[in-house]
């Protein structure tokens, strides 16, 4: 977008001598206010899958080692051209970015504002200043221009309910050898450099692990700096996606040593800083830094911080809460907690607990429906069993039953007499 740039000598209490003395500068800038340029300009994290037929075209300061991406090109059948119109796949980064664009500070004015205040002095001016002043808003169509403070000052002195900013803003231009280009990409989408710095590696990249870990560890622990050099190789040939939490360890442990040795500025070393979107000139990493790394790159899980706090769960402890952790619950050194004789725990955090899905919830809701029915079934039956019950009790109320004795035949009769006589 182009923004108009108006610069005055006019004066906060008036002019010197007459109006006729105010001169203008006008300049026509490619940017715009609160970051609108760099705004345009979408760069999106989406994997760079390589196929046969790319033509790819890289920004200014993409850090992408050339050797390693002619193999990939060499394997894949893709191309690296240096005219972005023939290009289907474009690498860049927030760095190319800050590249082709530079900033300044200036006075956000609403364009009716200095039109109106201009209809008020041109009476005076001088007639070339006049016509400058004309043929600049002729076809200008922008809502806002760009203007400096005494300028500013007199348009909220002069122009009744102006809205101009009172306070300076940030003015974002496009560097000017960078101009067509610049106006190309707001068209096209830009994929992040990081995207295809993971493929540069290959297959056969190591995956640095807990055992690689360790062993580049014990390389960085020693005094001879040939084996830095080596770790810092190591890392810058890994992949980087499956060994993202170590290679972040690794900062957070040896940063000082990375910073001290030469090999920071090499290509391959500054890749994976592009990767991992750090300041090639601060290696310091914190432990928010490294969950917000893992954020950035969709591994915030429970393995990689169960890895993490297994190297820095100390320094947590001793530093306390921070931007993503926080000390849950306080208990007893172990040394004292056996005379207590009891496994005491103060809770500082309230239990979490955890969202329900709302697939977990329509099965949650089907299986009450179904015990719902279970026990309505049930009941019924308890309620046919009750009537059946009440009904034998009704009928044995109204027939009660009679029991007939049962004749036993061969029963001794007592009452006769007999030949035999009973003592």
């Amino acid at each position: 977008m182009n923004i108009l740039y108006i610069n005055s000598d006019i004066k906060r209490h008036g002019f010197v001598d007459k109006l006729t003395d105010a001169r203008f500068t006008i300049e026509v800038v490619n940017g715009g206010f609160d970051s609108d340029v760099i705004d345009q300009i979408n760069i999106s994290k989406a994997e760079y899958v390589p196929t046969k037929g790319d033509k790819i075209y890289f920004l200014p300061s993409v850090n992408v080692p050339r050797v390693k991406f002619k193999n990939v090109c060499v394997e894949y059948g893709i191309k690296n051209v240096r005219d972005i119109a023939q290009a289907n796949v474009i690498f860049g980064s927030q760095k190319s970015l800050h590249e082709m664009t530079s900033s300044t500070w200036k006075y956000k004015c609403p364009t009716a504002d200095f039109i109106t205040l201009f209809n008020i002095i041109k009476e005076d001016m001088d007639e070339y200043y006049i016509e400058k002043v004309e043929s600049a808003f002729e076809f200008y169509e922008g809502d806002t221009i760009a203007i400096e403070y005494n300028l500013m000052e007199w348009i909220v002195e002069h122009v009744p309910e102006s809205t101009v900013s009172r306070f300076s803003c940030k003015l974002d231009m496009v560097e000017e050898k960078y101009s067509e280009l610049f106006d190309y990409i707001i068209r096209k989408d830009i994929l992040d450099e990081s995207s295809v710095i993971n493929v540069l590696n290959g297959e056969d990249a190591t995956v640095i692990d807990e055992v690689m870990f360790d062993h580049i560890s014990e390389m960085f622990d020693s005094s001879d700096t040939d084996n830095h050099v080596l770790a810092m190789e190591i890392m810058a040939n890994s992949k980087y996606v499956e060994s993202l939490i170590y290679i972040k360890l690794l900062f957070y442990k040896f940063a000082n040593e990375m910073s001290n040795s030469h090999t920071k500025n090499h290509v391959n070393f500054k890749s994976l800083l592009a990767y991992l979107n750090s300041d090639s000139r601060y290696f310091e990493t914190s432990i928010d830094n490294i969950v917000k790394c893992l954020i950035d790159k969709d591994q915030f899980t429970p393995d990689k911080l169960d890895i993490l706090l297994k190297y820095t769960s100390g320094d947590i402890q001793s530093r306390g809460n921070s931007q993503y952790f926080s000390v849950k619950n306080i208990t007893v050194n172990p040394e004292y907690i056996a005379q207590l004789n009891h496994n005491y725990e103060y809770r500082l955090e309230k239990e979490f607990i955890p969202a329900v899905s709302e697939v977990i919830e329509e099965v949650i809701e089907e299986e009450e429906e179904i015990v719902k029915q279970e026990l309505e079934e049930v009941k019924q039956d308890l309620i046919i069993e009750e009537e059946i019950v009440l009904e034998l009790d009704e009928l044995a109320i109204e027939e009660p039953l009679t029991i007939e004795p049962v004749s036993n035949n061969n029963q001794i009769n007592t009452n006769e007499s007999t030949d035999i006589d009973w003592f």
